[in-house]
């Protein structure tokens, strides 16, 4: 039997990978430890403390940049303020939408909640 091969790599920052070399580079603190901490094999930590001394460490060549999710972009400073009113209300309708079946189903539990108690007895 052959082995499965891993679908997914994780692939890390430049910055990650230099805050993690920082913290490994430290006199007072074990590597491995760090590794440890951080959910990366020893290896991978110590390859790229030495791809830091050469001057190589740099980011994955396939990672993808990630764009800010629509919901972390701030709004362009030229968003007129009846946008924003509009914005603003579409989300207090769709929290109120929200709200309004979570309180149906916590009267739904609420009722099987006497039902089931009656039915015990």
């Amino acid at each position: 039997m052959g082995q499965t091969r891993k679908r997914h790599y994780d692939r890390y920052t430049l910055g990650y990978k230099l805050t993690a070399v920082r913290l490994a580079n430290h006199p007072e603190v074990m590597s491995k430890t760090v590794a440890e901490c951080l959910g990366l094999h020893p290896v991978m930590l110590y390859r790229w403390q030495m791809e830091y001394r050469r001057g190589e460490l740099r980011e994955n060549r396939h990672m993808k940049t990630k764009d800010d999710s629509p919901k972390r972009r701030r709004a362009d400073p030229g968003q007129s303020k009846a946008e924003e009113l509009t914005a603003a209300k579409r989300r207090i309708k769709q929290l109120e939408k929200a709200l309004a079946q979570r309180e149906e189903e916590l009267e739904l539990l609420k009722k099987a909640k006497q039902f089931f108690a009656k039915t015990k007895r």
